[in-house]
């Protein structure tokens, strides 16, 4: 296929800001998807408004980032503090999209996978955080397409592509696998996530915690994680398979586990407290997607001294 001759930091300035239109497009979702209403749960055709006096947002006051900078971060109608999350959002949104032509092969299969992973984790965090909400309108089709995302590597397994990185230096990428590749900040090779893989990831994602909180309810009475958080695992297990779904599990409760010790020492936090695990989980996913063998490696060297 044809070279991307462009350099990393070219190509990262010329998609940040269609990540800063999708960091905008996430904050609609983040507002949105939890309310009751289906009406207001319209992001298709219902047009951006004010979440405080529902006045329209002219198309020069919805501009990410800038839009908010230009009002002072108020509503040019009803002087409605905006919250700092919808900038931050679409700053995050921004930074993913730059940072992904250096982790992944640009317009690769797993360039747009990761892609389309790092902006649900995005979306899928504030919801939990805001409102304890992991939506399914989400989190199902993501299921769907973990699998899906596996079927190219079968049928078209010889397609390459070739990517500049640095000076003059080139990098060929199979356009369809299902894993990680080399790439400008990325000097390793991952196996790819093959059907089975994924199949038995999003099986186990979903059934294992699923287990683990009903053994947890017959004995405590009540639940230990929400539905929401099976169907992320299932999706994530789809996404990159069985064994990254049972680290983004166990680093998100170790990360669980950090945060909420100290604040039920002192007594800020008891045992019943609600929790957003999704947003632990989201936070595991990067080092053990990109970090996880060496992880592993690392305990098991621990271990054995």
């Amino acid at each position: 296929m044809l070279a991307l001759d462009y350099p990393a930091w070219f190509l990262a300035l010329m998609i940040t800001p269609f990540g800063l239109a999708a960091g905008s497009f996430a904050n609609v979702l983040i507002h949105r998807l939890p309310l009751e209403e289906p009406a207001d749960r319209n992001v298709i055709t219902k047009g951006s408004h004010c979440p405080n006096c529902q006045a329209p947002i002219k198309p020069w006051h919805n501009i990410p980032l800038f839009g908010w900078l230009w009002l002072q971060g108020k509503c040019a109608a009803c002087d409605w503090k905006i919250p700092g999350r919808y900038p931050l959002v679409e700053l995050l949104g921004g930074l993913i999209f730059a940072a992904s032509v250096y982790l992944f092969p640009v317009g690769t299969l797993i360039w747009f996978k990761g892609l389309l992973c790092a902006f649900a984790l995005l979306v899928l965090f504030f919801t939990d955080y805001t409102e304890f909400f992991l939506p399914d309108v989400i989190q199902f089709p993501l299921m769907a397409l973990g699998l899906l995302f596996t079927l190219p590597q079968l049928f078209w397994p010889e397609v390459t592509i070739t990517v500049l990185v640095g000076d003059f230096h080139f990098l060929r990428a199979d356009f369809f696998h299902n894993g990680l590749q080399l790439s400008p900040l990325w000097p390793l090779l991952g196996g790819a996530v093959s059907w089975q893989s994924s199949l038995i990831g999003l099986v186990a994602g979903y059934g294992g915690p699923a287990l683990i909180n009903a053994v947890y309810k017959l004995i405590r009475k009540a639940d230990g994680l929400g539905m929401g958080d099976f169907k992320m695992l299932a999706w994530l297990g789809a996404f990159w398979g069985w064994g990254p779904m049972l680290g983004i599990f166990f680093g998100g409760a170790l990360l669980l586990t950090v945060f909420s010790l100290p604040l039920i020492l002192t007594r800020k936090l008891h045992g019943q407290s609600m929790l957003p695990f999704g947003c632990f989980l989201a936070l595991a996913t990067f080092p053990i997607v990109f970090y996880g063998p060496a992880i592993w490696a690392w305990y098991l060297g621990t271990m054995v001294k």
